[in-house]
């Protein structure tokens, strides 16, 4: 459950980058693919305000999803690597030389 949920985060934060990329900024007139005036299908209105909807919806995918990992950690029970005792063992003597 854990590597799944961890998987889609990363499919989710790289869809949030993608469509945020996509999006036209309110002061350019071009965005990631070009010209805005261009007859593509990022240039109609209908399309931006599902592509602004679709940004809105996966970052609140993402914060769920972040949310649930971190109760799935926490009822894990997962140590910190600083946590770990690692016993220490006394320092061997070092074998008489002869001269």
């Amino acid at each position: 459950m854990y590597n799944l949920l961890l998987v889609a985060q990363w499919i989710l934060c790289i869809l949030l980058i993608l469509l945020v990329l996509m999006q036209n900024g309110k002061g350019s007139s071009a965005g990631i693919f070009g010209n805005s005036n261009s007859d593509s299908v990022f240039s109609s209105p209908t399309a931006a305000t599902f592509i602004t909807k679709l940004t809105a919806v996966i970052a609140v995918l993402i914060m769920v999803v972040s949310i649930t990992l971190t109760v799935l950690v926490s009822r894990r029970g997962m140590d910190s690597v600083v946590d770990i005792n690692v016993p220490v063992t006394a320092p061997t003597q070092p074998a008489n030389q002869t001269k």
